[in-house]
């Protein structure tokens, strides 16, 4: 991220530029640019009126184009490329990758659409619907009104399920138990196509293996008049016998370690299953547990997906796939195989990254490392790998200071939770047991270096697949200051709590986090994405130690060194909700966190408290620049430690996000929050909190992104500026009623990786 000033006078020179970018080049009046349409009702349904509306508006094909503000600067450079001679090159990307090709009214079937309109308010039981259209032409641009009448809908009278004495009838009739149509209901089409899916997945998971939900048909009886029609779901005439069978699992082969041009040199029966070992590279008890499909019994599609889900999620298989074969001495009977490709056991990788932050130090890094995927030959991973920082500050007062960061670390992740054996019926994904030792330094030259240690053992575990567990059962780690400047050492004098803060130090803690998701696939449905963390350090070895006496003055210690204490809650809500069919969305995030030091510490250690402003937080704010509280750092302060930390944090973002043209999308966003001190720091007046100030304390930002999302990754630009500005003075910190300079020459340009949330 990059601090940018940016002056009235670009501005305007830009909006002149833009003017150009009308995409009207080619338009006239005789043949107008399709700019937009509406669709209107003269009697709308009576349910669900906003859902049809759009489904309505998404049958207008070909779209107007994307415009913003008035201006549609992907028709304008499409406009301004000729057209390329080959489709791989630059040109092409240009002119129909970036730039898409002008609308016009003449390319909208208006005909075909008013009568898709009356087809779609069929579907919904309206059958006497109608529909039309009116044509509007301003000079060279042109919108079209659609206006439909719904009419009087049809409803279900009565619902007949098969009922026969074969086995498959018999399924279907007891399928109607936990079905969402019922008798009263509107008629409407999707709404049957979603029960026939229903009902074919149950019999799918009761042994009917070929069958497929076209093999199913709702009949219709309208005859009935008064708006009425009786349905049945039957089984239809031309289905093939095979189809009709009921299937069951015969004997089951897992090949471990699947190569079509290798032989297998080993083949070990585990209870049911036959593992058949090619390259001798996992244990078969650790493959087999991840099989739930059982000889014998009937086929079901839930337990292929959760056998295929399972496996997959060790994270050492390229493909996990499920092959059947009938029997063709025992009709109905299927021969299973298991196939699993793994990947390359042992790999050496290398990642290059750069970083530019708000706070104007950008610099590249580097991070090697040594992966195995299957230590002991039970799908364990281990990786080890060095990573390095370097970054140089480019703008500001501290223009040329230099800092750079040395780690290393090691991970070992079991496919299970060790050294327990449950959590099998986890069948969402297997459950991980992932063991981690770090080292690293952080060196800002000509100031001040931490060292730090870290150790942890972590479980983590889906109970299904919108709800999941993370639980950190031991969190180690030692801090040390082992250099500081005389510069910095005064400063840390001077500053009681900063300097406690950074102090040499224990955490010995434990945490854990629960996660929520309610993401469906219902057409324009919010969701929600709920996460509550807590994390504690220093009650265990407290406990301990208390039996030892009272606490000393000093504080416990642990081999010579204090260690802290504290409990941090960490709880955040994010809110996803679908606007319009062509991919708009609004996004939401609310944080709410707190840390309390208590007993053994004064305050949070400096790793553990919390932060506001950069690219992730306040995008109109420097990274860690905001508060605590309406706090304001003396330029010599800021020089020492830009970063400002507390113990409370409330934060709120929210953009409306869009697509511009292909991968090139859009986002308008404001973000408001702020940190805060539990305890009074004379050294940081106005940073504790208080409810009565806390409202006049929120800082506050907007601004516009663009991001770039072919969806293997996100590259976001966003630019930002205050609104209001908490560590002005009172009554005077909103910050757009003086456009210079407060409000220009605080501009901050974000240049990161994936979505903010």
């Amino acid at each position: 991220m990059r601090t940018m000033k940016v002056f009235p006078l670009a501005i305007a020179g830009c909006m002149l530029l833009l003017s150009a970018c009308t995409g009207m080049k080619y338009a006239t009046e005789e043949k107008p640019l399709f700019t937009g349409f509406t669709v209107e009702w003269t009697e709308p349904p009576v349910k669900d009126k906003k859902a049809i509306t759009h489904e309505l508006e998404n049958l207008v094909k070909p779209a107007p184009n994307n415009s913003i503000f008035g201006l549609r600067p992907t028709v304008a450079l499409h406009n301004s490329v000729k057209e390329p001679k080959k489709t791989k090159s630059f040109a092409n990307l240009l002119r129909n990758k970036i730039g898409s090709a002008p609308v016009y009214l003449a390319d909208v079937p208006v005909a075909d659409i008013k009568g898709a309109i009356v087809n779609r308010l069929n579907n919904h039981g309206y059958f006497g619907a109608v529909s039309d259209f009116t044509i509007e032409r301003n000079k060279r641009k042109a919108t079209i009104t659609f206006t439909a009448s719904a009419g009087t809908p049809d409803r279900i009278r009565s619902i007949a399920y098969a009922d026969s004495s074969d086995a498959l009838n018999k399924q279907i009739a007891l399928s109607r138990k936990g079905s969402d149509v019922k008798p009263g209901d509107l008629y409407d089409l999707g709404a049957l196509k979603v029960e026939r899916l229903r009902v074919t997945g149950r019999l799918r998971n009761k042994g009917w293996w070929l069958l497929k939900d076209d093999d199913l048909e709702f009949t219709a009886d309208t005859s009935v008049g008064g708006h009425l029609l009786d349905l049945g779901l039957r089984v239809k005439s031309t289905t093939e016998e095979k189809v009709l069978r009921r299937y069951f699992i015969g004997d089951i082969y897992v090949h471990g370690d699947h190569d079509a041009l290798l032989t297998p040199n080993d083949t070990v029966r585990v209870d049911s299953l036959y593992y058949i070992n090619t390259l001798n590279s996992f244990r078969p008890s650790t493959i087999t547990r991840g099989v739930f499909l059982g000889k014998g019994k009937h086929y079901s599609e839930r337990n292929e997906n959760t056998t295929v889900r399972y496996l997959s999620s060790y994270g050492v298989f390229k493909s996990v796939n499920v092959e059947y074969t009938e029997d063709s001495l025992k009709p109905g009977v299927l021969k299973t195989d298991v196939l699993l490709t793994p990947m390359k056991r042992w790999t050496l990788f290398t990642e290059l990254n750069a970083i530019a932050k708000s706070n104007n130090f950008v610099g590249p890094g580097l991070r090697t490392g040594f992966k195995d995927r299957d230590v002991f030959r039970g799908a364990e991973i281990f990786t080890a790998d060095l990573n390095g920082r370097f970054e140089t500050q480019v703008a500001g007062a501290q223009k040329g200071t230099n800092a750079y960061e040395l780690g290393a670390k090691t991970a070992l992740q079991f496919p299970r939770i060790v050294p327990f054996h449950f959590f099998r019926t986890a069948r969402a994904s297997v459950p991980t047991t992932r063991i981690e030792l770090g080292y690293g330094i952080f060196r800002r030259i000509n100031l001040y270096g931490l060292e730090s240690f870290n150790t942890s053992l972590n479980y983590n575990w889906k109970q299904n697949p919108r709800v999941w567990h993370e639980v950190n059962l031991i969190d180690v780690s030692y801090n040390k200051l082992y250099y500081s400047s005389d510069d910095f050492t005064a400063f840390l004098n001077d500053n009681p709590a900063v300097q406690r803060s950074f102090e040499q130090q224990f955490i010995v803690g434990a945490g854990y986090t629960f996660t929520i998701s309610s993401k469906h696939t219902k057409y324009l449905q919010g969701w929600v994405l709920a996460s509550f963390g807590v994390d504690e350090s220093g009650n265990l070895p407290s406990a301990l130690l208390r039996s030892s006496g009272p606490r000393p003055d000093d504080g416990y210690k642990l081999f010579g060194t204090t260690f802290s204490q504290y409990v941090r809650f960490r709880p955040e809500v994010r809110y996803y909700q679908p606007l319009g069919p062509r991919g708009a969305q609004m996004a939401s995030r609310v944080q709410v966190n707190f840390g309390l030091p208590y007993g053994n510490s004064e305050v949070l250690p400096y790793v553990k408290q919390f932060f506001s402003g950069g690219t992730n937080s306040l995008r109109a704010f420097r990274a860690r620049a905001v508060g605590p509280g309406s706090f304001l750092a003396s330029d010599s302060s800021s020089a020492i430690l830009t970063d400002q930390t507390g113990d409370i944090k409330f934060e709120i973002n929210s953009e409306y996000r869009f697509t511009i043209a292909g991968y090139f999308k859009g986002a308008l966003f404001a973000d408001a929050g702020n940190i805060w001190l539990v305890n009074p720091d004379p050294k940081r007046p106005g940073g504790v909190f208080k409810w009565p100030d806390a409202l006049d304390e929120m800082a506050l930002g907007a601004g516009f992104g663009l991001r770039f999302d072919p969806q293997v990754i996100v590259v976001r630009l966003d630019l930002a500026t205050p609104l209001r500005d908490p560590s002005l003075p009172k009554g005077d910190r909103w910050v757009f009623d003086d456009l210079k300079p407060k409000f220009f020459d605080n501009v901050i340009f974000n240049i990161a990786i994936g979505y903010p949330f």
